[in-house]
């Protein structure tokens, strides 16, 4: 009697077809793009401010000035130079690095800023090495800064100048 070997050893029953390891990378490799999709997609929203209802009556009302004056619509940024302060903490020694990009609201003030420079920087080392990190490390201590720089500039000139500022680096250690 001839005794009829088995095609299936037990070597192959271990090892999973090759078509099926195939989808099963397919489908994994899959899952994790749309994961990382789906996270910087995520992650890259502009930050949603709240304002209060006086505040966006403020707002609203200089930018009708702003349409009346017949100022122009056009985007005029003008970056700074670096700065890089130590910070008050007392304990131990903390430094800020930042970049900061500032939307003008007329072209021809990119002249008159550049003018004032010497000033506008001293206004700001001065602010930024009043700080310390536990008051800068939050978003709502960033956007307290960008009010603050605000202020400090458009203040140099006694007149609104600058729409906004925009940090471009921001290091703390």
């Amino acid at each position: 009697m001839a005794v009829e070997e088995s095609k299936e050893t037990p070597e192959n029953k271990d090892v999973p077809k090759k078509g099926s390891l195939m989808m099963f990378i397919l489908i994994g490799v899959g899952a994790l793009l749309l994961g990382a999709g789906g996270s910087f997609f995520f992650l890259n929203k502009p930050p949603v401010e709240k304002a209060s209802a006086s505040e966006a009556k403020a707002e609203s009302e200089e930018e009708e000035e702003e349409v009346v004056e017949g100022e122009e619509d056009e985007i005029i940024i003008y970056t700074l130079e670096p700065f890089v302060v130590n910070l008050t903490d007392t304990p131990e020694s903390r430094y800020l690095k930042v970049t900061i990009n500032l939307d003008l609201i007329k072209t021809e003030y990119s002249e008159n800023l550049t003018a004032h420079l010497p000033q506008i920087r001293d206004s700001l080392l001065i602010l930024f090495s009043s700080k310390d990190y536990a008051s800068i490390r939050s978003v709502e201590g960033k956007m307290e800064l960008r009010d603050e720089i605000l202020q400090r500039i458009n203040g140099v000139f006694n007149k609104k100048k600058v729409k906004t500022a925009y940090f471009m680096d921001f290091v703390t250690q």
